[in-house]
């Protein structure tokens, strides 16, 4: 959970872009107080787009009849969602599944046949990005977005160039110590930093399950 309260955050915006500070979001609303919440909260949405260590997850869906994959909306709005186990249609062509639909109603497209509609008895294995609150990001991934909020609600606002320096390098500083902050909690190496997608192409244990085709090629490596 982050230190930084959403009024801290609109606050530090409106204090980089030489405005004044508010003591509350809802009373003390105007026009700069809306502007910077609207910058912050798309910038929110836009680094969480990426994936973060506690905003996304995997989750395997097994239909018991033929129709619809519905992805999670009660807690947190489904951003995305990544069709990641390998299913090949009655053409034999690898089956590409992506999030489809309105905020709250969203479900898995089969891209490759035009379809929602999934088979039954096969278990689908979806790797979802999800949009969590202000409140329930860590620190450093906070201050990382509201790095780059400030920078940009002070250019739209204000335009002055040596502030915007000045904020360009907080930003990249803030940045870096977010996304490795977030790399972290994670755990990954670089050996398994890519996507799941990635990961299970590389791996040649999860492309031959075929036991004499991996004797063979522990073999001819050594």
């Amino acid at each position: 959970m982050g230190s930084i309260t959403k009024l801290d955050a609109i606050n530090n915006m409106l204090l980089m872009a030489g405005e004044s500070l508010v003591s509350d979001l809802e009373l003390d609303s105007g026009l700069d107080s809306e502007t910077s919440r609207f910058v912050l909260d798309q910038f929110t949405r836009d680094f969480q787009m990426r994936g973060l260590a506690n905003n996304q997850y995997i989750k395997k869906y097994t239909l018991e009849a033929e129709g619809k994959i519905n992805l999670p909306s009660s807690t947190y709005e489904t951003l995305s969602a990544e069709l990641i186990s390998p299913h090949t249609n009655d053409d034999n062509f690898r089956i590409v599944g992506v999030a489809k639909g309105e905020a709250g109603s969203r479900h898995m497209w089969n891209v490759t046949d035009q379809t929602d509609q999934w088979k039954k008895n096969t278990e689908y294995v979806i790797e979802i990005t999800q949009a969590i609150n202000w409140e329930d990001m860590d620190t450093p991934v906070q201050r990382a977005i509201l790095s780059a909020a400030s920078r940009q609600y002070q250019m739209i606002t204000q335009g002055d160039g040596d502030t915007d320096i000045y904020l360009e390098g907080l930003e990249a500083l803030y940045t870096a110590k977010g996304m490795g902050a977030d790399f972290d909690d994670k755990r990954r190496t670089v050996f398994d930093s890519s996507s799941a997608r990635l990961r299970q192409a590389l791996s040649r244990r999860a492309v031959h399950n075929d036991a004499t085709v991996l004797r063979r090629w522990r073999t001819s490596n050594g």
